[in-house]
């Protein structure tokens, strides 16, 4: 009996010896591929979903005030800004959600605001009647570049007011802020009839100057956010053939005798109107008064 049971134990050792090893086991197809494919979503270049906007600044005087640039969200309202020094030329708004924008660039006090629109696009000119603002396309990963609020010659309250947030820190102005003022008088015309005309202030002593453009048969005028000083007021038609001073000649009577056509310095005062200041003086010689200065 013991001599079967080696025999059988010895025939079960020798099959387990020649019996092939186990195979792996192997991944089905569907494990491989998600696996490949979370490899090749780790390994892609993210774009960023927030974009940028640049451009120029300027202002209508002699150097540029520090300045709060404002890009409002024309779809949620929502609004990202920037703060800029003095005398700086080009600003950037980054991490703005994709969208479309206003932008507009506002002095500290927000008295004055300058945007980017229709009139300045087509270059401030004359002609140019369009001041609706423009929406600017922020796309992800991409700073859209050219944007420059530099249209300071429209009506500020027909703008977004300026953010009054007290999370935007105020600016710090070593110098004290322009103080404005502003010119108004009365327009007339040889005709019977007033043709649009473009008012204009020339600072004295400066190459700056500000400007309004009336209506036809419009009979007064106002020019608004003048920095204090004195400025000569001229009128022009139009088309730029005839011009109007407010000069000796008006003060006279703009009678025969009054030949004295030299142009007034018209002070400005913080916070004033000066009044009466008409440009009436359509009868001074050819070059008596500057040129349009404007294109």
């Amino acid at each position: 009996m013991k001599k079967i049971l080696f025999v059988l134990l010895f025939v079960a050792l020798v099959f387990a010896a020649c019996s092939p090893a186990p195979a792996e086991p192997t991944q089905d197809l569907e494990t491989i591929v998600q696996a490949t494919f979370q490899a090749l979503t780790l390994q892609a270049p993210t774009v960023s979903p927030t974009g940028g906007i640049s451009g120029n600044l300027s202002f209508p005087s002699e150097g540029i005030p520090p300045l709060l640039i404002v890009a409002f969200n024309t779809e949620t309202g929502q609004y990202y800004w920037v703060q800029t020094t003095e005398n700086q030329t080009t600003y950037q708004i980054n991490d703005l959600p994709v969208g479309k924008y206003y932008v507009i660039a506002y002095l500290p006090d927000g008295s004055m605001a300058g945007s980017y629109d229709q009139f300045y696009v087509c270059g401030l000119k004359v002609e140019c009647t369009d001041t609706s603002l423009i929406e600017v396309e922020v796309q992800a990963g991409v700073v859209t570049p050219n944007i420059n609020p530099g249209n300071w010659y429209g009506d500020v309250s027909q703008l977004p007011s300026m953010p009054n947030d007290s999370t935007i820190p105020k600016i710090d102005v070593q110098n004290p802020p322009a103080q404005l003022g502003s010119i108004a008088g009365n327009l007339n015309y040889p005709s019977n009839f007033i043709p649009s005309q473009i008012v204009v202030a020339f600072a004295v002593n400066s190459q700056s100057y500000y400007y309004v453009i009336t209506n036809e048969n419009q009979n007064t005028y106002q020019i608004d956010n003048l920095p204090a000083g004195n400025y000569y007021i001229v009128t022009y038609t139009q088309d730029g053939t005839l011009s109007a001073g407010y000069s000796q000649a008006v003060v006279c009577g703009l009678l025969a005798e009054c030949t004295d056509h030299s142009l007034i310095a018209v002070p400005v005062t913080s916070g004033q109107v000066t009044n009466n200041i008409n440009p009436q003086d359509w009868y001074a010689p050819p070059n008596s008064f500057p040129a349009n200065p404007l294109p």
